[in-house]
């Protein structure tokens, strides 16, 4: 089975030696007889299958194709939480980080088949993963956040939310934060700031190319609200001065060096709070938008993909989403993995909101650098059109979906720094 990135690269470079080899015996010579060479080709073929279906199992479970998983006995339950732990689009590193060990320590465990793991930490790993165990295993969701039942706060990533210092009150070690898990995570998630308790029957909508990691999400969503609540906006939000003027008004701060920070200002002054929060392993979150109890509306942001590019994108999307859906009766809060498809009407809207915001189709329709794809014609549409450099090329890449274009001038490196990660 294989278990990471790097097997499977090497698996489907394996697949391509071997179907060279059984091509290189289609044509027997006289020292090597066809009935030799048939037989030869028969056992490579058996090979290339046995491998190949490898990867279709790979490629099903980090697509989020399986959520469920057949044991015959205990014995399987390793297999179960390696799949597990890919279906839910985390790689060996992010379960490190959900459980505070090194990853090294997770290939370990996976590697033999967690057959040195004791019986705790296989029930850690499949708090972490979420995963519930009957006569079959199944991914479900996460269970209410009410529930009295203390197993329930370690699908938490309790580990790197103490690494980050999001227990602010609490000054004890990693070892002591696990054991008091069940307190430690329900003030989290009601503390003062964090007006999760009211919203947490909102309705929300995650895009994702996985299966969600609800908890995770939950931490992340708590935290973000946590931060906006401590320095609102001095004025409501009031999606009607959302103008076109004033979505022209922020795209201008893109030409600023400073564009990123501006941002913050321009959008306060609307009654929308900026925050930026790392995403946490297993989310692959790009941002949210959210509404507030307090009238104010938040657009947060992972900073994921460190580029000019992606943050306007990003911050246009949410906006787009605070724009057209978040209001009530609708959605309270999106969360968006930018690298997934946009499978629904809401997704879809929020990215030609942002498309048509940073460049309309009439002007796209007419640049040079839609069929050039060099920086020369990026910088002349740009000044045309008045908008960054790193937005042309960031959308001739996304429409080639050739992302190895234009690599300099989509701003790498220029985001997190102004926000100072």
């Amino acid at each position: 089975m294989i278990t990471n990135e790097k097997q499977y690269r090497s698996t489907k470079a394996s697949i391509e030696k071997l179907e060279g080899a059984v091509a290189a015996l289609e044509a027997p010579t006289d020292n090597f007889p066809e009935v030799f060479a048939k037989a030869q080709r028969s056992a490579l073929r058996s090979q290339i299958d046995e491998l190949a279906e490898d990867v279709r199992f790979y490629d099903d479970l980090r697509a989020g194709k399986i959520s469920a998983f057949s044991a015959e006995s205990l014995h399987d339950l390793p297999d179960i939480l390696i799949q597990a732990r890919i279906a839910r689009g985390m790689s060996q590193k992010d379960l490190g980080d959900f459980l505070g060990v090194a990853e090294q320590q997770i290939q370990r465990y996976e590697s033999d088949r967690y057959r040195m793991a004791s019986l705790d930490r296989l029930t850690e790993v499949a708090d972490a993963l979420n995963v519930r165990i009957n006569e079959r295993a199944q991914l479900v969701g996460s269970p209410r956040l009410d529930s009295v039942d203390p197993s329930v706060w370690r699908a938490f990533p309790l580990a790197e939310m103490y690494k980050r210092g999001w227990f602010e009150d609490f000054s004890g070690t990693l070892s002591q934060a696990k054991k008091a898990a069940g307190d430690l995570i329900p003030a989290f998630l009601h503390g003062p700031h964090s007006q999760f308790r009211p919203m947490a029957l909102h309705r929300k909508s995650v895009r994702s190319n996985g299966q969600v990691h609800e908890a995770a999400i939950s931490a992340w969503e708590a935290r973000v609200r946590t931060l906006a609540d401590r320095n609102p906006p001095a004025q409501s939000f009031d999606r009607d001065r959302i103008t076109a003027d004033w979505v022209r008004g922020l795209v201008a701060l893109s030409l600023d060096d400073r564009g990123p920070r501006l941002a913050v200002d321009y959008l306060r002054d609307a009654g929308i709070s900026l925050v930026i929060e790392r995403h946490l392993p297993g989310t692959l979150l790009d941002g949210a938008a959210l509404a507030s109890s307090d009238h104010h509306a938040i657009v947060a942001m992972t900073l994921r993909h460190d580029r000019l590019d992606n943050f306007w994108f990003s911050l246009l999307h949410e906006i787009g989403h605070l724009t057209l859906h978040i209001r009530l009766g609708e959605y309270a809060a999106i969360f968006d993995d930018n690298d997934s498809p946009a499978t629904d009407k809401v997704e879809q809207d929020a990215d030609y909101f942002a498309q048509e915001a940073l460049i309309p189709e009439a002007n796209w329709s007419l640049a040079v650098s839609r069929f050039t794809q060099n920086e020369k014609a990026v910088l002349t549409d740009a000044k045309r059109f008045g908008v960054a450099p790193a937005v042309i090329a960031g959308r001739v890449r996304r429409d080639a979906g050739d992302y190895t274009l234009l690599r300099t001038m989509v701003g790498s490196g220029e985001v997190r720094r102004q926000f100072g990660l």
